[in-house]
């Protein structure tokens, strides 16, 4: 999804857009850095020494981001983790994008080939959010984007949701594809209580975020792993 560019000696990180410029305006990434800055101690922040932006440069989205080594967290602390952003993001009040990912599936749709464009399209008409009390959320909550000492990352997808799409998330390799299911057990079970229902019905448009944005990367040269099985999980169900 993006290029990331450790500035040594710096400790600063850039982000280049790959994808999100050809869907998304600014907006929705100036929304993140906010976000990202207002999580204090839960989150790597935005560049303390360089306007984090984002800048455009060449048509692309470039943001600058403190540089945070560290491990990554295990499936226990990535759930308690989880708990401890979603209570702090409650009290943000600033504006994000919504979570729901039918509009930009379709804008996609619009740039691919007609065999991911067709399934695109029909799992945007046929799958609705269910409704659900929303707040501010990291957007792409898997164990990647989360270090060891409870820090999230990688904010880019950042938005204004449920929090039960964040524990899909989490949980995708399991519900999916069947993968890790004691790690992700784990997780729930450190995350504590949440709707098992809604997650199980964000659970598709998780999917489709994923898929649509995978089906995207060849405009890039790239792959995206698993597309084409996330695409026919789509279309089977």
């Amino acid at each position: 999804m993006n290029v990331l560019i450790h500035l040594r000696p710096a400790p600063a990180v850039a982000r280049v857009t790959r994808l999100a410029h050809l869907v998304r305006s600014t907006e929705p990434l100036a929304g993140a850095v906010a976000f990202a800055k207002a999580l204090g101690a839960l989150a790597v922040p935005p560049s303390d020494l360089i306007p984090p932006g984002p800048h455009v440069e060449g048509g692309r989205y470039v943001t600058f981001w403190a540089y945070r080594p560290g491990r990554s967290a295990s499936p226990k602390e990535a759930g308690a983790a989880l708990r401890a952003l979603h209570e702090e993001a409650a009290r943000y009040r600033g504006a994000l994008r919504s979570f729901d990912p039918r509009p930009e599936a379709l804008r996609i749709a619009d740039l691919v080939g007609a065999a991911p464009a067709t399934i695109l399209r029909d799992a945007a008409a046929r799958l609705a959010p269910p409704p659900l009390a929303s707040q501010p959320i990291h957007g792409d909550a898997h164990f990647g984007n989360v270090l060891g000492d409870g820090v999230w990352q990688d904010f880019d997808e950042a938005c204004f949701g449920p929090r039960e799409w964040d524990i899909a998330c989490m949980i995708h390799r399991w519900s999916v594809f069947g993968e890790l299911e004691q790690e992700m057990r784990e997780a729930l079970a450190a995350y504590g209580p949440y709707d098992r229902e809604a997650v199980a019905a964000l659970q598709p448009l998780v999917v489709l975020a994923i898929a649509a944005w995978g089906s995207l990367a060849p405009l890039v040269g790239e792959s995206f792993g698993r597309t084409p099985e996330r695409l026919e999980w789509l279309r089977r169900h």
